[in-house]
């Protein structure tokens, strides 16, 4: 067995890896363009772009069924080796990115509000170096720490919920229909990159328990994020309205610095950085250990440890490479639309050739 399939991971694992790498997105200003360019009716869009990843994850562990071995294996049996090497370095290559952008930008707003005197490659080496660390020990170690950091996360998030509370405008929320329905439909088609992390349930199908451990963790872990991110933004929008909550660069921070709990407690922003870079380190090391994987098995090397340090100076030289925060977010955004092949291409390739090559073995078995 190959070192980096290790031990046996179950739905609990399978929740936090995929939580961690869907959600952090939730603390950057992604949320902000969403909200400007859909209005109060966003949280339909997160809907949409919530379960159509599901749905193409059905799809793959249907074509996982359908042919034994990893994702080299069963590309290569159902379009070549030609059309697995693509559609893996393409894989690969979408994960690096996405810890790459996630890292310049939580390096970024971590600068702007809690660090603003420290060195900008420093604070890039720290969770590049941390990232590194973390995938060195494992998908087991990554997972299982998840797991234990992920329910006192989201406690904490929802304390801020409850604590802004006094803030709420309700008629914040109107008219109900946003920009128009067509709009929110086109938004959330458009992103489903967002959560392209569910697809490594698939990709490290071996490492899990069986089939059905890779269904449960799906649902609970899309449905989780969804209430998540569909309560997020209905208290956003009650707090700040479209016209200002669609202005902020940091729209979780900015929610959190409502918080005032009583004159010793002032700033409960500052506990609420720590829960956001634990998400931002979840994010940062499940992305980059997937693109290691995927590399890993694509060169049917015996090991992901020793390419994990090349695999965190890579991603920590590439973040500093954008000359300003726009310019990342620009690419970011660019990157959720590259995301798509990923989702709907992809996936719908290799689910038809799974299907065809199915009842071509059932005409033969008819003969």
């Amino acid at each position: 067995m190959k070192s980096y399939h290790v031990g046996k991971l179950g739905v609990a694992e399978g929740i936090a890896l995929v939580f961690g790498m869907i959600v952090s997105r939730l603390f950057l200003s992604g949320m902000s363009d969403g909200i400007r360019n859909n209005g109060q009716l966003y949280w339909l869009a997160m809907i949409l772009f919530t379960l159509i990843p599901l749905v193409v994850l059905f799809m793959m562990v249907y074509v996982n069924n359908s042919v034994s071995g990893d994702i080299v294996v069963v590309c290569k049996h159902l379009v070549g080796k030609a059309g697995a090497w693509l559609i893996v370095i393409a894989y690969s290559g979408m994960f690096f990115a996405n810890s790459v952008l996630v890292l310049r930008q939580y390096a970024e707003y971590t600068l702007s509000t809690a660090l603003p005197r420290a060195d900008f490659q420093l604070v890039i080496v720290w969770y590049a170096v941390t990232a590194g660390v973390i995938c060195y020990l494992g998908i087991e170690a990554l997972c299982r720490a998840s797991c234990i950091l992920l329910p006192f996360m989201l406690v904490g998030l929802f304390l801020i919920f409850a604590m802004v509370s006094p803030f709420y405008i309700v008629y914040n929320l109107t008219p109900w229909q946003g920009n128009g329905i067509m709009t929110v439909v086109e938004s959330g088609v458009h992103g489903v990159g967002y959560n392209m992390g569910v697809l490594s349930l698939v990709f490290l199908s071996s490492a899990f328990q069986n089939t059905k451990t890779i269904k449960s963790a799906a649902i609970y872990a899309i449905s989780g994020s969804l209430v998540l991110r569909i309560v997020d933004m209905l208290v956003y929008t009650m707090v700040f309205g479209v016209a200002v909550g669609g202005e902020k660069t940091m729209p979780f921070y900015e929610l959190a610095r409502l918080v005032y709990v009583n004159q010793y407690i002032q700033r409960i922003e500052a506990l609420f950085i720590v829960v956001w870079v634990m998400f931002g380190l979840m994010a940062i090391a499940g992305s980059m250990y997937m693109g290691l994987y995927l590399i890993v098995v694509l060169l049917k090397l015996p090991g992901l440890r020793p390419i994990a340090p090349l695999g965190a100076i890579i991603v920590a030289n590439l973040a500093m490479l954008p000359p300003d925060i726009g310019t990342t977010i620009r690419l970011d955004q660019l990157l959720v639309q590259v995301s798509q092949v990923g989702i709907y291409l992809f996936p719908g390739i290799l689910f038809v050739m799974a299907l065809v090559k199915k009842r071509r073995k059932k005409s033969c078995a008819d003969i």
